[in-house]
């Protein structure tokens, strides 16, 4: 893997719970910010791309792909952060042709 080195400043106290839980993990402090990093990115990207898709400013299949899930891991997440629906049994009668 090619990795690149960054340099971050953090409160001492943020530093103290980095080095516990890397203890707690047994892993070493590089490792633990890595992957906080990358968790707290992933979480990000959910949060950004829900939003988006609750304001109608995208589709469920293209924050699905922002978030970096599937449709069905998506739809999962909308429903365990609380998002409701507004598409109504009226709105599939009139998509199929029913009415």
């Amino acid at each position: 893997m090619n990795e690149n080195a960054i340099g971050i400043r953090v409160e001492p106290e943020f530093l103290k719970k980095i080095e516990k839980l890397g203890k707690e993990e047994s892993m070493d402090r590089s490792t633990a910010m890595r992957m906080l990093l990358e968790q707290g990115y992933k979480s990000h990207m959910k949060k950004k791309a829900a939003e988006k898709y609750r304001q109608g400013k995208t589709t469920m299949s293209a924050a699905a792909g922002e978030a970096g899930l599937t449709i069905w891991e998506f739809e999962q997440y909308m429903i365990a952060t609380g998002y409701k629906s507004q598409y109504s049994i009226e709105d599939l009668k009139e998509e199929t042709g029913e009415r």
